[in-house]
């Protein structure tokens, strides 16, 4: 483990070496924070309560909760490994000559959604393909290559150096990624090394670096990519030694490179049948479905003259399918104007008998329409309404559809290999799903137990109250239990529909000029996105925004405090230091105290020393409802509640209920309390609170 950390530590300290980094905000360190959440209780008491007593059968299921969750994760692992051998027996299939379009049949025994179980086939079919090409996980390959210098900030001597700094851990640290561009000022000498790469040329490096314009790196790839540093004849001839793949001609398709260059490429492809490598979520199968993402016509005829064409598998995908989900469309696959590129392409694909894989058109009344959708390609479908768009209507509803819901599908299980695998692995995951269920059961227990009510049917009776109250529902709700007015509140921030699109104000924000936004900001009354996006950098850069939020001309309110609580001590004293209002409150009226108890107990005391006001009368939960929900949730008195007696005087029902929960569930708890304050003892009966704040 030291191994590993030290060598995320060297990548990171390299990489700034080779490259110039972006300037980055100073990080705010975290205080440790004391939260109200639920925790083990501390039971170290010197009396155990009796196995029956309200403490022990909370406690109990609590500890049962505790291992389910362990067993939990061990499950999700064990789900991991299925959906694992699941891509391995699709790899298996695959290689015995299984079709693609036959393992989709199979999908309806799988307990795996459409989506997930076609994502592991594409895995499949990635790692199929993957032991088609020589591959290198070790940077000791990289380091090797003649002409590296071709990526930017790269020497042979540098890598080298890394490699020895790392040790041991010569391959990509867990979700490590480092984006390398091109040497855009690279010579032709670096360029011409990398055609000596004899016995690497096309060997692909899977490392934590990542090219920019490409899914792989190999000496062939970085020779492609800066195919435009030669003119066409020059190329021809560079070449004319090399035997290339067709990944480098998919690299080559994908960065537009002119056709004259990928034809000379594709005359040293010994396979241009071969599908080429993927990382992302959408698989093609060949150069002839790349080329027709990119509406290349020219290439595709060229690819057909070679024996290369786009798939035509039904169940799986067709070129027709490849074109229209590329079409450009905004994100209600509302298309945009087609060009003449588009369709030139469309119209030769349905000339030689394409089809399009549909799904359900909407048919109501008037309206009507086609809709193409393909479940295999991980991309956008369209859908094109007659009445709003009569013209692509028209043009796109004579296209052939291959209805995904008339697709054949295997229902019952056969007696093929396939479906004994998927029966097995079902009834593998309806066993830790069983087991999954009885733990959630607890959950349900244990709010039984501890006589609480869960969030949802929280807000259920916070939506019910507003529709029967309305603006009056606060004050119902706080005699309820004031959690439900802060839940009120998070309802009605919820249903306001502020405008989130980057205005004038919030640009100059992102852009650090900080002088026009405070000049904007003296004649322009902001919004209430505006408000909240300069509020949330204001308690990152005081120094620097304190001028512009005390001088706006209109001094609206954040729609919420709730960043406040992840602020460490050292923050808040910086926010003073700069002059911040800690007297402020949101646009309902909340405080900073509710979220100075879920930051820490020393911001808690730094706003009392300060003498910063609360009004323990407003609606909704205060400091002292939650400091008892802490000593409830950790199992011992709350370090802030004496904090909290030196603000609250005046007890109400809402305390008391909170007080006669430390009572019956931690007696020990409670004779701490009342030794502190002899007046919150509850009197005989009193209900117990059924709600329990949360903070968002």
């Amino acid at each position: 483990m030291k191994k590993v950390l030290f060598g995320i530590v060297t990548i990171t300290a390299l990489a700034v070496y080779f490259f110039q980094t972006q300037p980055h905000t100073e990080a705010v360190e975290q205080a440790e924070q004391v939260k109200p959440t639920t925790t083990e209780p501390n039971v170290d008491n010197k009396e155990q309560p009796n196995d029956n007593s309200p403490q022990q059968v909370v406690n109990k299921l609590k500890k049962q909760i505790s291992l389910c969750r362990d067993q939990s994760q061990q499950q999700s692992n064990k789900v991991q490994l299925l959906n694992q051998s699941l891509v391995s027996f699709f790899v298996s299939e695959l290689k015995k000559g299984t079709s693609v379009s036959t393992l989709l049949k199979y999908e309806n025994l799988s307990e795996n959604n459409k989506h997930q179980y076609i994502a592991l086939l594409r895995d499949a079919i990635v790692a199929e393909q993957k032991q088609q090409f020589n591959i290198s996980y070790s940077l000791n390959e990289l380091a090797s290559w003649q002409g590296i210098e071709a990526i930017k900030g790269f020497t042979n001597d540098k890598l080298k150096e890394m490699i020895q700094q790392l040790g041991d851990n010569k391959h990509s640290p867990p979700g490590l990624t480092l984006s390398v561009p091109l040497d855009e000022n690279v010579q032709k000498e670096t360029l011409y090394a990398l055609l000596s790469n004899t016995d690497t040329f096309t060997t692909y490096s899977k490392t934590f670096f990542k090219l920019k314009g490409s899914e792989v790196i190999s000496p062939a790839t970085l020779f492609v990519l800066n195919a435009n540093k030669f003119t066409p004849k020059e190329f021809e001839q560079a070449i004319s030694a090399n035997q290339f793949t067709v990944n480098e001609v998919a690299t080559a398709i994908k960065n537009d490179i002119p056709n004259e260059y990928i034809i000379a490429l594709l005359q040293q492809v010994p396979v241009l049948d071969a599908m080429p490598l993927y990382e992302k979520n959408t698989v093609l199968y060949n150069l002839a479905d790349i080329a027709v993402s990119k509406f290349n016509l020219p290439l595709v005829k060229a690819l057909q003259q070679k024996g290369i064409v786009p798939t035509n598998e039904p169940g799986l995908f067709t070129g027709l399918d490849v074109a229209i989900v590329n079409l450009p469309k905004s994100a209600n696959l509302t298309l945009a104007p087609l060009n003449t590129k588009n369709t030139e392409l469309l119209d030769y694909l349905k000339k030689r008998g394409y089809k399009a894989h549909s799904g359900n058109a909407n048919e109501v009344l008037n309206s009507k329409g086609v809709f193409f959708v393909n479940d295999f390609i991980y991309q956008q479908g369209a859908y094109i309404n007659k009445q709003d768009n009569p013209a692509q209507y028209a043009y796109f509803s004579p296209i052939e559809e291959i209805s995904n819901a008339e697709l054949p599908k295997v229902t019952t299980a056969d007696n093929s290999d396939i479906a004994t695998f998927l029966i097995d692995i079902e009834q593998q995951k309806n066993e830790l799903q069983a087991r999954s269920n009885n733990c959630n059961d607890l959950h349900k227990d244990l709010r039984s137990a501890e006589q609480l009510v869960g969030i949802r049917q929280a807000y259920n009776q916070v939506w019910n109250a507003n529709e029967e109250h309305g603006d009056q529902s606060a004050a119902v709700l706080h005699a309820i239990d004031p959690v439900l007015v802060n839940y009120w509140f998070t309802s009605l921030n919820n249903q306001h529909s502020y405008d989130r699109s980057q205005s004038t104000f919030s640009e100059l924000l992102s852009k650090e000029q900080y002088q026009k936004a405070y000049e904007y900001s003296l004649s322009t009354v902001l919004t209430q996105a505006e408000t909240d996006r300069l509020f949330s950098l204001l308690l990152l850069k005081p120094d620097d925004l304190i001028t512009l939020w005390q001088s706006r001309v209109e001094p609206k309110p954040p729609s919420d405090l709730l960043r406040l609580s992840s602020l460490p001590l050292s923050q808040w004293q910086k926010l003073k230091q700069a002059g911040f209002d800690f007297s402020i409150t949101d646009v309902y009226g909340r405080d900073v105290y509710i979220q100075a108890m879920f930051a820490s107990n020393d911001i808690v005391q730094f706003l009392i020393d300060n003498k910063i006001p609360t009004d323990a009368k407003k609606l909704g939960v205060d400091i002292l409802d939650l400091a008892l929900e802490q000593s409830y949730n950790q199992g011992k008195l709350s370090k802030t509640v004496p904090l909290a007696l030196r603000i609250v005087k005046e007890f109400e029902p809402n305390h008391l209920a909170r007080v006669a929960r430390l009572k019956m569930f931690y007696p020990e708890v409670y004779q701490q309390l009342i030794q502190l304050n002899p007046a919150l003892k509850p009197a005989l009966g009193t209900e117990l609170n059924h709600y329990m704040f949360d903070n968002h």
